[in-house]
């Protein structure tokens, strides 16, 4: 099978496996997989219209990145395991909060002023905002937080902690948006008063981190999996 690659805008081209890579991770991040499905390779290839060599780059880069598993005879889609995801929510916990101090001590003025301006749109958009929209602007505020803290480790660390939990994060959204900008607004105020205590103590809240939440969620996510299939 002929190997397609696509123009970028920059006049390069992006290969079969990098093409793979970033239909494979949308479809991932957006519920495309169920939790615990194995992925059919020559299916895939066809959809896709590649060779299973540049497949196989592409679903071995996504293992690498926790957002798939290699069972040794196949790739699958990980399972949301309670004391998994627990440790996922705990090592997020303790990335943000790490962050959130950096931001205290080397954030400036005017980059808290521009997040300050994205958070009060954030705030400002429509009541029917759909919780995928919701989960963008989230996302976006805490990627702000994390360039104003200026370590590009911890804020690589953090994007993919956020990405293997993308599904009980989008649950345990629903419901929540005021809550949600409220925290946010109490994060950054504390950043600007530089208060490293207050702001850590603020991120900690704002995180999903006790167990009979993240397993709630766990199961709420199941029920909407559930649903997805059987519509």
């Amino acid at each position: 099978m002929a190997e397609r690659s696509d123009a970028r805008p920059d006049g390069r081209t992006a290969s079969s496996a990098q093409r793979a890579y970033r239909m494979l991770r949308d479809r991932l991040l957006r519920f495309g997989f169920t939790p615990n499905q194995k992925i059919n390779e020559v299916v895939l290839a066809g959809e896709l219209s590649i060779s299973r060599t540049p497949l196989r780059e592409a679903l071995n880069r996504l293992v690498a990145e926790g957002l798939l598993e290699d069972r040794g005879r196949g790739f699958s889609v990980p399972d949301l395991e309670t004391a998994k995801i627990r440790d996922l929510f705990e090592a997020r916990t303790e990335i943000e909060c790490s962050l959130v101090r950096l931001a205290c001590d080397r954030a400036t003025e005017d980059g808290l002023d521009a997040l300050d301006a994205f958070l009060r749109e954030s705030m400002a958009e429509s009541p029917d905002a759909s919780v995928d929209r919701l989960i963008e602007l989230d996302i976006g505020f805490h990627d702000g937080l994390a360039r104003l803290a200026g370590n590009e480790v911890l804020r690589r660390t953090m994007a993919n902690l956020n990405d293997r939990i993308h599904l009980v994060r989008w649950i345990a959204m629903d419901g929540r948006r005021e809550t949600t900008q409220r925290q946010h607004l109490e994060i950054l105020e504390a950043v600007r008063r530089r208060d490293r205590e207050a702001a850590t103590e603020a991120m900690r809240e704002h995180i999903l981190h006790r167990n009979e939440d993240i397993v709630a969620a766990i199961k709420a996510a199941y029920g909407h999996v559930h649903t997805l299939s059987s519509a």
